[in-house]
This record gives C-alpha cells, sequence and structure tokens, in this order.
C-alpha cells in the first residue's frame, strides 16, 4: 500500500511524496492488557486502549468522507499509546469545527491510522478498519 503526502513545510512547500508502511512479520502482542487494548491491524503494536475512548458531541464512532470521497468509519480516542503526531496541524477540511487536525502514524510501521484533534478539546480519531481489538489476535 503505498499513501501520498503532500508537504506543507521545508524546503519545497506543497511537494507530493510517497510513503509506504515498513514491511514487518507480524507477532503477536507481548504484553498489555487483551481485552481493553486496541492494536494496529498491521503490525499489531498497541495503539490505543478502550478505556481511553473518547465521547465528542456524545458519541465516540463517526464516518465521514474526505474530499476525494473515500469513506472512514473512525473510533476517538482521549489519549494513543504507540501513536505518534505527523504533518502540520491544519483547519482544511477539519471533520470537527475548531479542531486541527494532523496525521496519526503507528510508531512501529509507520501505517497511517488516523488524525491527531486539537482544539476545545484533543482527541485521536483512529479508523475502524485499520485497528484491531487485542483479545480478536490473542483468540
Amino acid at each position: 500500500m503505498i499513501w501520498l503526502v503532500q508537504t506543507t513545510s521545508g524546503p519545497e512547500p506543497g511537494t507530493v511524496e510517497t510513503a509506504e508502511p515498513e514491511i514487518q512479520s507480524r507477532t503477536r502482542p507481548s504484553q498489555g492488557d487483551p481485552a481493553n487494548d486496541w492494536l494496529c491491524a498491521w503490525c499489531f503494536n498497541r495503539v490505543a486502549s478502550e478505556k481511553d475512548r473518547f465521547a465528542c458531541d456524545g458519541k465516540s464512532e463517526f464516518t465521514f468522507k474526505n474530499p476525494e470521497g473515500v469513506r472512514f468509519d473512525i473510533l476517538t480516542f482521549s489519549r494513543t499509546i504507540g501513536c505518534r503526531q505527523a504533518g502540520e496541524p491544519t483547519l482544511e477540511h477539519t471533520w470537527f469545527p475548531s479542531h486541527t487536525w494532523s496525521y496519526c502514524i503507528c510508531d512501529r510501521c509507520r501505517m497511517h491510522l488516523g488524525w491527531y484533534y486539537t482544539g476545545p478539546s484533543e482527541f485521536a480519531g483512529l479508523i475502524r478498519d485499520r485497528i484491531v481489538r487485542a483479545s480478536v489476535v490473542m483468540s
């Protein structure tokens, strides 16, 4: 899977680059709480806990379409474990009014897992089909 990323800063803003997740063998998670942990579906890195689900406007599951019409089902979390923020925060095409967004990338394999949102509240929106419950993997 290859992603196109447009830079917003650096020597040549607007440059389109390709990004590809690093390929690693999948291993079962060695730590954590299988009943509550969410893992990267690509490499099984622990990325969030069910205990950290975040309700925005009374719900923690959303469906949105990006400007290209691609549909995303996301779950919101107040905190992530194995993700890092990437890119400059922006309000452009935000799904949550008054919240800037930037990418949420898996610490281990660099898969794009969702977005970080900053504004009146801070949370992550992780793409449902890019994360999996640890209890499913462990069984």
